[in-house]
């Protein structure tokens, strides 16, 4: 047999959630005929978004003043996790076991979406996020740029905004669990229109497997994380997914997963395992075409969790010499030469070797095969 390096795959479907840095305001008059540059186009900070100066909205301003006193006044920067206890109750039915006493399941409901745009920050941060709400919430007509309005300082801007995106924010990820991703497709998708901008930097995406199949890199990835946060444990997770952002030269430490979504294969970093029952929730960060992600916040994907060059070859070929895994290589047409192996794993009457695995194999080289 003439061995020939493939690419071997095995992928799972499932579905993929995208968690993104997003930042909003709703402006008075506002509509998409209002940007200065295509909607999706990513801005600066400095750039001027609309053509002649608008208001804030006022209301939505004093609405986000009221979740934040809300945040300090219940002192949920001492437990963001509860947040996602709040959001499963809520949207199963189940709002009466959270909600405050004389407060509306819509308020309730409202409050918890709104609340995710400021989940990790600490209380000196939720005090001077409160600082720069008032500063725009004079009415008074201003330059509309994402530094005027404090906002994040580039990314792709858009003119509508669904819950459903409020939820799957990038500062909910740290906390996350399987009946929070079980409760995500229950939020209203009806969009609403205001100004958004979403971090171009990068994406991270979430998804679930079976606890008992193997992906790729999984125990190097947990092995990093030890390594750069001193524990594996999911409480470092907000600090963790912080300091990748940050910090890019460590960040390429770790493996890569392709993944398929709407036909395009893209790639991303495996960064996380959160082992939950008899399911795993996998996070890849993902740096390049942002951009296509930019208005997808659940979508139906497939994962190559296994995805390597390989040799694939008959099992019969593959045989033990005191132990020892060989297969027989020919040179010269006839001479046997018995060459120790790796073999990765044995499916369907094949062995599948790992290319990196086995150096002492290349393309073009024959080896004997026992039918």
């Amino acid at each position: 047999m003439l061995l020939e390096k493939i690419q071997y795959t095995e992928s799972h479907k499932t579905e993929l959630y995208f968690f993104k840095d997003v930042d909003y305001k709703v402006i008075d008059d506002f509509k998409a005929s209002d940007l200065t540059l295509a909607e999706g186009e990513k801005a600066n900070g400095y750039k001027a978004l609309t053509n002649t100066p608008k208001v804030v909205n006022t209301a939505f301003i004093n609405e986000e003043i009221a979740v934040i006193d809300k945040i300090i006044a219940e002192q949920y920067y001492n437990n963001w996790g509860r947040i996602v206890g709040d959001v499963v109750s809520n949207y199963q039915g189940l709002s009466s076991i959270t909600s405050q006493i004389g407060e509306t399941e819509r308020e309730r409901k409202n409050f918890l979406i709104e609340s995710v745009q400021y989940m990790g920050q600490d209380l000196a941060t939720l005090q001077k996020t409160r600082e720069d709400l008032v500063g725009l919430s004079d009415g008074a007509p201003r330059n509309i740029s994402l530094n005027d309005l404090k906002m994040l300082s580039s990314g792709y801007v858009y003119t509508t905004i669904k819950p459903v995106e409020k939820i799957v924010d990038e500062n909910m990820l740290p906390y996350v669990n399987l009946a929070f991703l079980k409760s995500v497709s229950k939020i209203d998708q009806e969009s609403q229109t205001l100004l958004k901008v979403i971090n171009n930097d990068h994406v991270y995406v979430a998804f679930t497997i079976p606890e008992g199949t193997s992906i790729m890199g999984e125990n190097e990835v947990l092995a990093l994380k030890s390594e750069m946060m001193g524990t594996d444990d999911p409480g470092v997770n907000q600090a963790f997914y912080d300091f990748l952002v940050k910090r890019v030269d460590q960040l390429y430490y770790f493996p890569q997963l392709r993944f398929k979504y709407e036909d395009k294969v893209y790639s991303g970093y495996f960064v996380d395992v959160i082992k939950e029952g008899d399911q795993k929730i996998i996070v890849l960060m993902i740096k390049d075409y942002i951009n296509d992600f930019s208005n997808v916040v659940i979508g139906d994907g497939e994962v190559y969790i296994q995805d390597y060059k390989a040799f694939k070859i008959p099992q019969s070929a593959v045989f033990k010499v005191n132990g020892e895994t060989k297969v027989d290589t020919v040179t010269k047409g006839y001479f046997s030469d018995p060459t120790s192996v790796t073999v990765e794993k044995d499916i369907l009457g094949k062995s599948i070797l790992k290319a990196d695995d086995n150096p002492g194999l290349n393309s073009g080289m024959r080896i004997k095969i026992y039918p």
